[in-house]
């Protein structure tokens, strides 16, 4: 997988534009300049507004969004911004807070008053920033109080009120209001002076005791009576809100006018008897605010303070888990509810731990003793829990209780998860035949045993390491315990299962890994570290070189930098190399070097990182070299579960085995060979792996051989006895080339692909007596045949691609009479008649690009004409061009011919037709324009003819540069674009044309501008090619895209506009020769009658209105092309064509005669949005759905503006119209019959 590219970038750019466009329309936003109170040489007084558009609310949100992700571009105007938007509130509040409720009741759709947009713009503030942050920019004047609490009240109960107001988003408040102007009450909590000081008579003030079910202290302010029935209420809310009510209501009870009041000790009996009811008489949220608001107190109260109430409320916490009470199920069933009370239980045990009181002493000892050891159980529990927010609280809680604890109690929480690491975990017996599992290692050598995790609970692991990653961090584990937390950052750094659908669950795991050896670095001394004794880690890539530490965490964090199938963690790791090069200078080799190559950017493609970065860092020192070759030959490369991963990875194997010495080429390939002997056969995956890096080992030696020989040693000869790989190494089976239970196209792509690479280095030893690769027998031939003949019936793509190219390798081997039998027995598969007529009409791919593949040997250098087998080729090869076959023979028929038969500069007349014939291919299925792969291959294949000069002397050269002219400018982007670029690369061929090439080759999107259709439209003046070219355009301009139509529409009516009056006559001819030529095929008829409509409408032939044969003509052919018609698109378009053709004067009668005629047209209803547009909905009589004869009375009252046509109703029965339509005929004089089809 590849990591997105970085936007950072891009967003520091365009910033600066981003803030003073958000400046400049929030003061419009906020406030307005009253009417009267504008005079000259004075500063216009300014007012907040009443309300605001929402569209005006999205754009300021829009503006900010993209600041998420770099928050901090934000800082320097947070104290322009935020004032201003607080000030507008305070204003709204002081003069128009009463008619909050007013504009809602009039539901003005699209408008929300003042508050409610600043609410909206100040939470995405908070969302980007932080609500810390943006709490400090809130005014904390204490006369604001009163008013927002007042404000509070009355607006989130307008609904109640108001049962004619709009729904729910335009109802009370919505949710960043009252989260926003919560935060704000919080803030103004801050406040210095007691509450009864500031305190008035609120509304509200009697429901205190039904909404908290406790009697409060009558001393208690009746501000604070109010915001705590407030926060009581909105603690059950489900959005953010309720954290804002929380930390409120937290703040409230924490100051000490309200401890001495008793409101503290209230609120904690009124929340704790909510939890110990025996009905789930709330919804989960309240009892998750419940929580919430508890550990608040717990975390921000003194000592002194919540010390009375901690051990009561632990004992409650520790019930949850255990006791079967409804409201302890439901909170434990909850992933939030179990992240609440872990960080209960962090922050009772804390504040246990910080208790130190001189009259109780053995309390407190008794206190923290029997809160630690159950958190800590409970917490090692709660890392195996199946959410993430879940472990992750339980992991940070872990870190944060062993920080603050001694070193020897500190050190039994690290040995705790180290221990959990050590279970169920397996040792197993590496050797070449196979692996043993044990339980233990204590009875086989360290050296031969690898460790196996297949039993390990994955969410467990990811929740293990990631504590000792965060109490690495916080520096908790003493420097004696390195070496077991660096065996478990090195393990888990590897840490790969596979799910039950074979995807990868191991990420996690990683991910942590690189966060610790980040922090390892981070926390830890080069002296420290380099005390370990790095014999104690056992690497999963060593590759035996005596190191210290920090090379072998180098080593190990460049595989995952480099190899790792996330791209977030191809980067963490990158990122913990370059933190630990950094922080550890002139510990680990050639560090500055391996920091520039494994670039943080660099690694985000997976096939860079593999093929480029990882290939330059194992130069730049051995045991990196020795590190990566271990990687990629386990999970990470040749046993990846994606075959495109393998593929880089044995390429990346190739050029890494053959970089260095002979001897070490051989260890290769003896290495990857008695892998193979030890495979299953359900090993598919690793197999298929195993044998693409054979081939790329091979390929590299036989281009290492070839490109530079000074050393006088020859690689070839270590290559001998490979082509017997199949018979004695790896044999084949028939059942594991062709049953589909065992993936016979990753079998049969490797083999192809190493049967390959054995015959170039076969050719290519032929000249060099001393370094030649022995042939194979015959028996390994006819295995090699069998493999390729059983390959050549896949259909995947990249088997068939492997196929081909095995196919044209391996004839260079073959004698002249078993390249003569193979042809006839493959081209007598293609050579049919019928597609029905083969059994394995879907399974021919692979012949018809092996036929291309192998043309290339039977060429004669004496006798130029075709011999027999080339015939035989081209014939095979031309039959499945043919319209019978499927798309996918025809495409690779067509390839097949282009990389084949053309690169040999061979080509006849019918290859000419043939080509010409798929350039109209226009098949049709369900998936769409499926003839459009074939235009496309055909275009590469024109191109690649062309470029050859073998068109030049063919009949059919014009009619096939006219097809090319009229795909570049069809409705298709890519057919566009691709028959663009083979008239651009070949423009000089069109000789005739009046203009010279003025556009570049730019990418797809160039051929959709009004410039490129202009360039085309100058191809008009050129005989052979006016009909194609008008064809292809009408279908862009007709039937194109939105853009594609304002694009080839604009460039038709500037060229039109250009001709002189006999030159736009014969435009006009041209046109309707298009439609009449084409009165069977709807493809082009329907976008040509749309495109001659929109020329009418465009007044484009305005200046010839006054010709005579043109416009009859064109009528004539309009009206044969809808002549009982069912197509109810082309009957539209045609209605359209005669408004305009009314306004010629010589057809006008005729006209207007037909549309008479069309009023009683029967055609079934069908949808015509367009006449919305036309007639007013008041005026005109339109139902949903409406008939062909709708439109033509439209195009009637268009034309004569006769009104009686808006007052009818058309879609009545043509019976009770028939009268109707007389009387108008009568009214236009419209009793001339039009002409009949087949007459001129």
């Amino acid at each position: 997988m590849d990591a997105p590219e970085d936007r950072d970038l891009t967003l520091q750019r365009a910033s600066t534009d981003l803030l003073a466009e958000f400046s400049t329309s929030l003061e419009k936003f906020c406030w307005i300049t009253p009417k009267g109170e504008l005079q000259k040489d004075q500063k216009p007084s300014l007012v907040s507004r009443k309300c605001v558009r929402e569209c005006k609310v999205d754009y300021l949100v829009k503006l900010l969004e993209p600041f998420q992700e770099w928050p901090q571009l934000l800082d320097p105007h947070l104290s322009s911004f935020l004032p201003s938007l607080n000030s507008a509130f305070v204003d709204y509040l002081s003069n128009h807070r009463p008619r909050y409720s007013a504009l809602l009741r009039r539901a003005s759709v699209g408008v929300i008053p003042l508050p409610r947009g600043i609410c909206k713009v100040l939470y995405t503030f908070c969302k980007i920033r932080g609500e810390k942050v943006i709490c400090r920019f809130l005014s904390n004047e204490p006369k604001y109080l009163d008013p927002l609490l007042d404000a509070f009240q009355d607006w989130d109960q307008v609904d109640d009120a108001s049962p004619g107001m709009l729904a729910t988003s335009y109802g009370s408040m919505v949710w960043e209001e009252r989260y926003i102007m919560l935060l704000w009450l919080s803030h103004l909590m801050l406040i210095p002076f007691p509450l009864v000081t500031i305190s008035s008579q609120g509304p509200a003030d009697d429901g205190h005791a039904s909404i908290l079910h406790i009697a409060l202290s009558p001393e208690t302010p009746a501000v604070a009576r109010r915001i705590a029935q407030i926060c009581a209420c909105h603690l059950s809310a489900a959005s953010r809100e309720r954290e804002a009510a929380r930390r409120l209501l937290v703040r409230l009870a924490l100051r000490p006018d309200m401890e001495d009041c008793g409101l503290l000790k209230s609120l904690i009996c009124w929340a704790a008897s909510l939890l110990q009811d025996k009905d789930l008489s709330k919804s989960i949220y309240a009892y998750i605010g419940i929580l919430s608001f508890l550990n608040g107190v717990i975390t921000s109260a003194r000592n002194h303070i919540i010390a009375p109430f901690l051990f009561s409320l632990f004992k409650l916490i520790q019930d949850i888990p255990t006791q079967k009470s409804p409201i302890f199920v439901a909170i434990f069933s909850s992933a939030l509810g179990r992240k609440l009370v872990i960080k209960l239980m962090r922050s009772i045990t804390l504040q246990a731990h910080q208790i130190d009181s001189p009259a109780s002493p053995s309390n407190s000892v008794m206190l923290i003793d029997t809160v630690l050891d159950d958190v800590v159980d409970r917490l090692l529990t709660f890392l195996a829990d199946k959410d993430t927010p879940v472990r992750y609280a339980a992991s940070k809680a872990l870190s944060v209780i062993a920080s603050k604890l001694e070193p020897s109690l500190a050190a039994e929480i690290v040995g705790a998860v180290t221990d959990s690491l050590d279970e169920d975990v397996f040792w197993e017996e590496v050797s070449m035949k196979g692996t043993k599992l044990q339980p233990d290692g204590s009875n086989v050598e360290s050296a031969a045993l690898k460790r196996n995790l297949t039993a390990v609970n994955s969410l467990r692991w990811q929740g293990l390491v990631l504590t000792l990653s965060h109490m690495i961090y916080q520096r908790s584990p003493l420097v004696e315990h390195l070496p077991s937390l660096l065996n478990a950052l090195v393990l888990a750094l590897s840490f790969e299962q596979r799910s039950s659908v074979g995807t990868s669950i191991g990420a996690s795991v990683r991910d942590a890994a690189c966060f610790g050896i980040w922090a390892l670095a981070r926390r830890y001394t080069s002296n420290e570290l380099l005390a370990v004794d790095a014999s104690t880690i056992s690497s999963a890539t060593d590759g035996g070189h005596a190191r210290s530490i920090l090379q072998v965490l180098s080593s190990e964090t460049l595989v995952a930098a480099t190899l790792d199938v996330s791209g977030n963690i191809r980067r963490g790791a990158s990122a913990a190399l370059q933190e630990m090069i950094g922080r550890h200078p002139d510990t680990i080799k050639e560090g500055i070097p391996l920091v520039q190559v494994v670039d943080y950017h660099a690694v985000a493609s997976r096939s860079k990182a593999i093929l480029e970065v990882a290939i330059n860092a194992s130069k730049l020192d051995e045991s990196y070299r020795s590190s990566i070759i271990c990687g990629l030959i386990e999970w990470r490369g040749l046993g990846s579960p994606d075959a495109q991963t393998r593929r880089f990875a044995a390429t990346a194997i190739g050029a890494l085995a053959t970089s260095r010495t002979l001897s070490e080429m051989q260890t290769a390939l003896s290495q990857v060979q008695e892998v193979l002997r030890s495979l299953h056969s359900r090993q598919i995956e690793k197999r298929h792996g195993l044998l693409l890096s054979l081939a790329a080992i091979i390929s590299e030696a036989q281009q290492k051989e070839s490109d530079d020989n000074r050393s006088g040693i020859s690689l070839i000869p270590s290559l001998a006895g490979l082509w017997d790989i199949f018979r004695s190494i790896c044999p084949l089976s028939h059942t594991e080339l062709t049953s589909i239970a065992l993936r016979p196209d990753l079998t049969a792509e490797a083999a192809c692909t190493v049967i390959s690479a054995l015959s170039i280095a076969s050719i290519a030893s032929r000249p060099t007596p001393s370094s030649k690769l022995h042939l194979p027998s015959d028996d390994t031939m006819t295995t090699c045949l069998d493999i390729l003949n059983l390959s050549l019936l896949r259909t995947d793509e990249h088997t068939v691609e492997a196929a081909s190219k095995t196919a044209g390798n391996l004839f260079g081997i073959l004698n002249v009479e078993q390249r003569e039998i193979l042809i006839e027995k493959w081209a007598a598969l293609l050579l049919v008649n019928d597609v029905n007529e083969s059994p394995s009409s879907g399974k021919l791919i692979g012949y018809v690009a092996a036929l291309g593949a192998v043309f290339r040997h039977f060429l004669s250098p004496i006798n130029m004409q075709n011999s027999r087998a080339q015939q035989l080729i081209i014939d095979a090869l031309l039959c499945q061009t043919g319209p019978t076959f499927k798309i996918d023979s025809r495409v690779a028929a067509i390839k097949s011919l282009s990389s084949g038969v053309f690169t040999c500069k061979v080509m006849t007349a019918e290859i000419a037709v043939a080509l010409l014939s798929c350039l109209n291919d226009y098949t049709i299925d369900r998936r769409g324009d499926i003839g459009s792969l074939v235009r496309l291959e055909a275009i590469d294949a024109i191109g690649v003819a062309l470029f050859h000069n073998l068109l030049l002397d063919l009949e059919p050269r014009r009619s096939i540069l006219a097809r090319i002219s009229g795909l570049a400018v069809e409705r298709l982007d890519k057919v566009r674009f691709r028959a663009w670029t083979c008239l651009h690369d070949h423009w000089t061929l069109l000789t005739e044309a009046e203009s010279s090439l003025t556009c570049p080759l730019q990418d797809v999107n160039f051929t959709s501008m009004p410039i490129y259709f202009e360039q085309m439209l100058s191809l008009y003046s050129v005989g052979y090619l006016r009909v194609s070219l008008l064809e292809g355009y009408v279908s862009a301009a007709g039937a194109g895209s939105d853009s594609l139509l304002r694009s080839s529409r604009l460039a038709l009516v500037s060229y039109a506009e250009q001709l002189s009056a006999t030159d736009l006559i014969n435009f006009g001819d041209h046109l309707g020769n298009i439609i009449g030529q084409n009165l069977s095929n709807d493809r082009i008829l329907v976008p040509a009658l749309v495109a001659v409509g929109f020329l009418f409408d465009a007044g484009v032939f305005e200046p010839i209105r006054e010709a005579k044969n043109c416009w009859r003509n064109l009528f004539v052919v309009v009206q044969k092309s809808h002549y009982k018609s069912g197509n109810v698109q082309k009957l539209e378009a045609a209605v359209k064509l005669y408004t305009g053709l009314a306004r010629a004067n010589v057809v006008r009668d005729t006209v207007i005669s037909k549309l008479c005629s069309m009023l009683l047209h029967s055609f079934p209803s069908v949808r015509c949005a367009w006449l919305q547009l036309l007639i007013p909905c008041e005026d005109f009589y339109l139902p949903w759905v409406v008939q062909i004869r709708n439109a033509a009375a439209v195009s009637l009252l268009i034309v004569t503006d006769l009104q009686e046509l808006r007052r009818t109703n058309w879609s009545i029965s043509t019976k009770t119209l028939k009268r109707v339509v007389q009387d108008i005929r009568q009214q236009l004089g419209a009793n001339t019959q039009p002409y009949r089809v087949g007459s001129m």
